[in-house]
């Protein structure tokens, strides 16, 4: 079932909920479905090729995935339990590119044993609905 995310700082809960545990396969929600990647396009009247919106869908969920094996590694590397991370403000940063497709860059500040870390990630609004977009990092301050 696809969940559509009309606001923002819901999304973002409920990507941070699911970073918690820990779970690849999870993260399919947060990028957009071949079904709407398509729709987007034909509401965009941009050209493309099904093959085209087929790699865009899976470079998306590729990336996103890898990024996140690398938090985990990092997280295991420096024995930082993910899940006993408590978190704090989020900030999002908003922007707009050419096309005018708009996308907010989002901090989440995070603490464990009074070190502080961010996680970071893109997001991405397409026809009113937000998403992951790519970027993913967890950073110790």
């Amino acid at each position: 079932m696809e969940v559509l995310y009309d606001s923002l700082p819901i999304m973002c809960d409920s990507f941070y909920v699911m970073l918690l545990r820990e779970d690849l396969s999870e993260m399919k929600k947060f990028v957009p479905r071949m079904k709407y990647l398509k729709s987007t396009f034909d509401t965009m009247a941009i050209e493309y090729r099904e093959e085209q919106v087929v790699y865009r869908q899976q470079m998306l969920l590729r990336n996103l995935q890898k990024d996140y094996k690398k938090i985990l590694k990092y997280s295991e590397k420096s024995r930082l339990n993910i899940k006993r991370l408590e978190k704090g403000k989020t900030i999002y940063d908003y922007g707009r590119d050419e096309q005018e497709n708009k996308y907010c860059y989002v901090t989440v500040l995070c603490t464990k044993n009074r070190k502080e870390y961010e996680l970071k990630y893109l997001a991405i609004l397409l026809n009113g609905h937000w998403f992951v977009g790519d970027e993913l990092k967890l950073v110790k301050l």
